[in-house]
């Protein structure tokens, strides 16, 4: 029983309630993957409701009201990317049973982040959320065998074969003898151009040992030139951003070592062996919820 002042409120339209579609919802497959999460995503009316609104009770109009959304993401900061990964991960819960995960599965080979971005929908998309997409896709990736809307589903997110064939182009030394690399590490990304001279590191323009504070950073930085003997031969110039002085020294000492393999391939056996031209692909662990850290727990105490 409403009171008399919520009553009048509402008549006078200043206050608004969600109230669920008349229109029967149908079970699907999977939900919808588009962009249902948009400012018109609301759920549809008899065309009788459009006109007037719903009404409830014996009153005619309910035009103040507001309808509900379709999905729940519509309220959260970034609707796009919490629908996918909630379809995600509606769609191996119920395929799950009807077909057996295996580990040996063929995995698609997915889109980089940029194009990612594009197929998602979203302006940006974080390296957190890039990877946690790609992280439920592997996990579709093990049903075998693979249904037919899991297929539908790839063929968004994979690359097509054109992509696959694309190859890299050659790196070659330009017309002032510089050779350009990129390296990366952690979150740094490193551009890096070696040239023949008389041993100058300059990053972001400031020289090596004025930008890395640490003798370790600095000594990460130059290992491809030490154990090539060649420091003091080569001039380096850096331009690298994102992630902390660790992450870009060691970014940095990956392009160096891959702009030497543009100026003399012979090295690449020497180089390997030091392990400078491989990128090291470990991560800080996350910290999870209810814990100290990522795998440190809080202290227990008994009363």
């Amino acid at each position: 029983m409403l009171s008399s002042r919520t009553l009048g409120r509402i008549l006078t339209g200043s206050i608004s309630r969600p109230l669920r579609s008349a229109a029967a919802v149908t079970p699907v497959a999977i939900r919808s993957l588009s962009q249902s999460a948009t400012t018109n995503n609301f759920t549809t009316t008899t065309s009788q409701e459009q006109q007037d609104g719903p009404s409830v009770a014996g009153y005619n109009s309910l035009s103040g009201f507001q309808r509900k959304p379709e999905s729940p993401s519509y309220f959260t900061t970034n609707p796009v990317y919490n629908e996918l990964i909630v379809n995600l991960d509606y769609a191996y819960r119920q395929f799950r049973p009807s077909t057996r995960p295996s580990k040996t599965a063929v995995r698609p080979n997915w889109l980089g982040k940029p194009a990612l971005t594009v197929a998602v929908g979203v302006d940006t998309l974080k390296t957190s959320q890039y990877r946690l997409i790609v992280s439920k896709l592997n996990q579709l990736a093990t049903l075998t065998p693979r249904p037919a809307p899991v297929e539908a589903l790839f063929s968004r997110f994979a690359k097509t074969e054109e992509q696959m064939g694309q190859k890299a182009k050659p790196r070659v030394v330009d017309a002032m003898g510089r050779a350009l690399a990129t390296g990366r590490r952690k979150e740094a990304s490193a551009s890096v151009y070696v040239v023949e001279g008389e041993g100058k590191v300059l990053i972001n323009g400031q020289e090596g040992a004025e930008y890395f504070k640490k003798s370790q950073d600095l000594d990460s930085l130059l290992k491809p030139l030490e154990v090539t003997s060649l420091l003091g031969k080569y001039n380096v110039w850096a331009l690298v951003q994102g992630g902390g002085t660790t992450g870009q020294a060691e970014a940095i000492s990956l392009g160096i070592a891959k702009a030497l393999m543009t100026h003399t391939p012979e090295l690449k056996p020497t180089l390997r062996k030091a392990g400078c031209i491989t990128r090291d692909m470990r991560v800080v662990e996350r910290k999870k919820p209810g814990q100290y850290g990522a795998r440190k727990k809080f202290q227990w105490v008994k009363r």
